[in-house]
């Protein structure tokens, strides 16, 4: 700080120095935040960044699970759909009048549902 002195030149030497020091310490400290400001920017973009590979690799690994769940659901459903087809075909082969007749009523009650009435 500035001390008082009997000649008003020293007075003003001593304050100007000492603001110069002060405008030397602001622009370092200036320096500084702007050095830190950019430090937090680049951490805080690769957080991002990592994150985004997290997503992407949690989403990817989500998407094959549901493909790999699709295809099995799709082969055990085409594997008992031919397993019934193969059940009908064995029951029609063993009692063929009774399929006659099941089809018989099935085509009485379809038309029956679908005639018109007037």
């Amino acid at each position: 700080m500035a001390q008082a002195r009997t000649n008003g030149k020293t007075e003003v030497t001593d304050v100007t120095a000492q603001i110069d020091t002060i405008k030397e310490d602001i622009a370092a400290l200036t320096g500084l935040m702007s050095e830190l400001a950019k430090d937090k920017k680049d951490d805080a973009a690769q957080e991002a960044k990592n994150r985004a590979k997290a997503v992407k690799a949690s989403a990817t690994q989500s998407v094959e699970t549901a493909q790999t769940r699709a295809v099995e659901t799709g082969e055990k459903l085409y594997s008992d759909a031919e397993a019934a087809y193969h059940k009908a075909e064995d029951s029609v082969r063993q009692q063929p009048a009774m399929a006659v007749g099941i089809a018989a009523g099935l085509g009485f009650l379809f038309g029956m549902m679908t005639a018109r009435r007037s």
